[in-house]
């Protein structure tokens, strides 16, 4: 089994794809703050508790006589768009975007795309050292 296919790893991994996306929607949002009627869009929320109920049971796999790999199958990931909720500010140009909250999120998805980046990081640099090569 390689070490970026554990379930530790692909949740993070699967962490990071999902604030990227979310950051591309947040950009989105920026850019048309000035867009008459256009409303806020945000990507429904990547549930934690669902995504280790999902994971699935490793099942082992004879590759050779002396050697036994995992496979672990891949969950089915998807990203879907919500509706944007009601605004309790108006602009000019009737949209739903308020920059200040926009900015907020975009914050909030770095801080979590970094802890994402760090757990992944430290990970792999402890079974590195589990395995000998001191983090290397």
């Amino acid at each position: 089994m390689k070490m970026s296919d554990m379930s530790l790893f692909r949740m993070a991994r699967q962490q990071m794809d999902w604030l990227g996306d979310r950051q591309t929607v947040l950009a989105q949002n920026i850019a048309n703050a000035d867009t008459p009627n256009y409303r806020a869009k945000d990507l429904k929320a990547l549930s934690f508790e669902r995504e280790l109920r999902d994971i699935k049971q490793v099942r082992m796999q004879a590759t050779s006589g002396t050697h036994l790999q995992g496979t672990v199958q891949k969950p089915d990931f998807r990203v879907e768009e919500l509706r944007a909720r009601d605004v309790y500010e108006t602009n000019p140009n009737d949209n739903g975007i308020v920059l200040e909250e926009q900015m907020m999120k975009v914050s909030d998805t770095q801080m979590k795309y970094q802890l994402a980046s760090n757990v992944y990081q430290k990970n792999m640099t402890m079974l590195r050292t589990a395995i000998g090569r001191n983090g290397q």
